[in-house]
C-alpha cells in the first residue's frame, strides 16, 4: 500500500533525530522572547507545564494543555535524567532550565520533586500539571518502549539483549542492580518515588492516566480548565472551554504511542512479575489509590 503524504510526514516529523533538531532550532526564538520577558508577561501569560513520570501519558497530557488559551510550544524538554546520557542533571542544572521557561510556553518534563525546583516554578506564575498512572502499566510500557521504540536511549541494550519479553518486564519492575557500576535504573519503586513529592502538593494538579482516558475525562478536563484559571487574570482566560481541549486529543500523534491500555499488565505479568512488583512497589499502590491491600 503506497504511503499517503499524510502518513509520510508523520513518519518524519516523529523520527528522533528530526524532533531533536527541530527543538534545537526553536530555542532561538525563545531565546528571544525570554530577553524581553517581564514579570507581567508571566502573570498575564503563564507558562504552563506538563509534568510526568516515564510512560504515564506525557503525550496525552500534552495535547490536552496545548488547547488552553495562548500557549506556544519551543519543544522544551526537562529531563531529570535524560535518555542518552542517562545521568542526573545537577541541582544548578535543573534550576537553569526551570528559569529559562517563557511566558505562555508550555513545556514538557520528566522531572523530579525537590522543594527548590517548585520554588523556582512558583518565580514564574508556572501552572503546574503531574501525570501519572498505574505503575505495572508503567512496567511493561517502558519494557516494550526501550526495546523496540528508542534505540538511543542508554538503557535499550540492556532490554534489546533480552529474549523474553518476561525478562524485559522484570528488568522494568527490579532495575538494574547497583553493582552494575554503570547506569542508575533502581526498582520501579525507587524510580516513581523521585517525583512522589508532586503528589502531595498543593500548587500541582496531579491527574490520572486512567481518568484521562475513562468516563471521568471531563470532569478532570475541568479541573484542568479550573486549575489555569486560578493562575491567571480572569480576563484573559475567557473564552475557553473543555471541547477546546478535547479537541486536541489524538494518540496516534504521539511518537511513543503503542496500545495506551488501562489494566495490560494482566495479560502480560506472571506470578513472579506479580511477586516482584509486590515486593518494590506494592505499598505504593495502595498509597496511590490502585489497590486497597496486596492481594492482588
Amino acid at each position: 500500500m503506497q504511503s499517503t503524504p499524510k502518513s509520510i510526514w508523520q513518519r518524519i516529523s516523529q523520527n528522533s533525530l528530526v524532533r531533536k533538531s527541530v527543538s534545537i532550532a526553536m530555542q532561538l526564538p525563545r531565546a528571544a522572547v525570554r530577553a524581553t520577558a517581564t514579570r507581567s508577561d508571566y502573570s498575564k501569560f503563564p507558562p504552563i507545564l506538563a509534568n510526568s513520570f516515564p510512560k504515564s501519558g506525557t503525550h496525552l497530557l500534552l495535547q490536552i494543555l496545548s488547547g488552553l488559551p495562548d500557549t506556544r510550544t519551543y519543544r522544551s524538554f526537562i529531563a531529570s535524567q535524560p535518555s542518552v546520557p542517562f545521568r542526573e542533571r545537577s541541582h544548578q542544572s535543573h534550576l537553569t532550565l526551570l528559569r529559562r521557561i517563557v511566558p505562555g510556553e508550555l513545556a514538557a518534563a520528566h522531572l523530579f520533586y525537590h522543594p527548590q525546583f517548585h520554588t523556582a516554578l512558583n518565580e514564574i506564575n508556572c501552572v503546574h500539571y503531574f501525570i501519572y498512572r498505574d505503575l505495572r502499566d508503567v512496567v511493561v510500557s517502558e519494557a516494550y518502549y526501550l526495546t523496540y521504540m528508542n534505540p538511543w536511549h542508554r538503557m535499550h541494550p540492556y532490554f534489546a539483549r533480552l529474549e523474553r519479553m518476561q525478562d524485559r518486564i522484570s528488568l522494568a519492575i527490579l532495575g538494574l542492580p547497583e553493582s552494575n557500576g554503570k547506569l542508575h535504573y533502581p526498582d520501579i519503586g525507587v524510580r516513581f518515588r523521585r517525583y512522589s513529592g508532586w503528589l502531595e502538593n498543593q500548587d500541582v494538579l496531579s491527574v490520572r492516566f486512567e481518568d484521562l482516558v475513562s468516563s471521568l475525562r471531563s470532569q478532570v478536563l475541568e479541573r484542568i480548565v479550573d486549575f489555569y484559571r486560578a493562575h491567571t487574570d480572569p480576563s484573559s482566560s475567557n473564552g475557553f472551554n473543555i471541547d477546546d481541549l478535547e479537541a486536541k486529543i489524538d494518540p496516534h500523534k504521539s511518537h511513543t504511542f503503542r496500545q495506551g491500555q488501562v489494566g495490560g499488565w494482566r495479560d502480560q505479568f506472571t506470578p513472579k512479575h506479580t511477586a516482584q512488583f509486590k515486593e518494590v512497589a506494592g505499598e505504593l499502590l495502595i498509597q496511590l489509590g490502585y489497590e486497597k491491600d496486596l492481594n492482588w
